[in-house]
């Protein structure tokens, strides 16, 4: 009986030319789509509202309506935990200052969130030090490409105040 052997090192580079070929003259198939054996099943439930409403998310909203004169206060203050007091003015004065580094939508959201997290573990009794550093990580991974002035926008002053702020959140984390 004759011994027959595959030449792997062979196919594959059969393959590599074949993949190379069909590189080189790809194939196009037009798509028609018909509409029409689509159908949508009707919402669940249907609400008909027959006067103004008014839908409030988030903690602590307040809302006036059809009022003459409006007083409305909120008096919350809330304790920096020991030892980040350095850390949340400088998260602070970020957010305050946030349209001063020319960050994109989704950098600007991301740094929100960030600070966000981090101000909120910062007011715990003991905060968990693994939240503090995720937020700073991720806030200085987005301030990093303006201090190494990656977008050519970024002016000298822009990314001397992302270097001030990355040096700072080093700096104001403690040990």
């Amino acid at each position: 009986m004759a011994r027959f052997e595959i030449n792997k090192q062979g196919i594959q580079r059969m393959s590599r030319a074949l993949e190379r070929e069909f590189a080189k003259y790809p194939v196009r198939v037009p798509l028609e789509v018909d509409p029409s054996g689509v159908t949508f099943q009707p919402a669940a439930t249907v609400t008909n509202y027959h006067g103004p409403v008014v839908t409030v998310h988030g903690d602590n909203a307040q809302i006036a309506w059809d009022s003459d004169t409006v007083n409305q206060a909120q008096n919350r203050v809330e304790q920096i935990a020991p030892g980040y007091e350095d850390l949340a003015r400088l998260v602070t004065d970020l957010l305050a200052n946030l349209d001063t580094f020319a960050l994109n939508d989704a950098e600007a959201t991301d740094v929100r969130a960030s600070a966000d997290a981090v101000l909120s573990e910062l007011v715990k009794e003991k905060p968990d030090q693994g939240v503090v550093r995720r937020g700073v990580t991720m806030i200085k991974g987005v301030l990093a490409p303006v201090v190494a002035g990656v977008d050519q926008a970024v002016k000298q002053e822009t990314a001397e105040a992302a270097r001030h702020v990355i040096e700072g959140l080093g700096n104001a984390l403690p040990s």
